[in-house]
């Protein structure tokens, strides 16, 4: 990668870094339980989930540190998110934008096998806090694992696009 496209990759990371933080921050603010808080991905949040690992509960298996990675190199306006209840990870999200730049996508999210947090009524707060600073005037939730989980994010106001495989909701 050459020097400017190096420094403008650079830019734009620390651009939306700022607009994640901002959304983060206003989500904590609406949350009843101090003890939850949503964060940026960090080493902290790695170590910590290292531990999901090792509990036989867990019901999804994805790499969590690699896709974040990769997420990281290929997606600047990416949506991340650390849940955290009690200094203890309770759950990851990771989402992008849509191509056209007007909806804001959940791609992955997963909570910790042993948790009592409600997380993706969490995850949304930020998610919509984030969509309205990029402009964004929809959520999708991409490919629910099953049509319980479906059923449930349209509990929330979604509603189901089977030819995406996706949950919408207008902002």
């Amino acid at each position: 990668m050459t020097g400017l496209k190096l420094r403008m990759r650079e830019e734009l990371e620390q651009h939306y870094t700022k607009l994640r933080l901002d959304a983060l921050n206003s989500a904590n603010k609406v949350f009843d339980d101090p003890s939850v808080q949503l964060k940026l991905v960090n080493n902290a949040t790695y170590a910590a989930f290292a531990q999901w690992n090792t509990q036989p509960n867990r019901i999804k298996d994805w790499d969590w540190p690699t896709t974040l990675q990769e997420w990281k190199l290929k997606f600047p306006k990416r949506f991340e998110a650390a849940a955290w209840k009690s200094n203890k990870l309770a759950g990851l999200a990771l989402g992008r934008p849509t191509y056209a730049g007007s909806g804001l996508r959940l791609d992955y999210i997963e909570k910790a096998p042993i948790t009592d947090i409600r997380l993706v009524e969490t995850m949304l707060v930020a998610l919509s806090a984030y969509a309205t600073l990029l402009g964004a005037n929809h959520i999708r939730i991409m490919h629910p694992v099953n049509t319980s989980v479906r059923d449930y994010y349209l509990s929330f106001g979604f509603t189901y696009n089977s030819g995406q495989d996706c949950c919408i909701k207008r902002l």
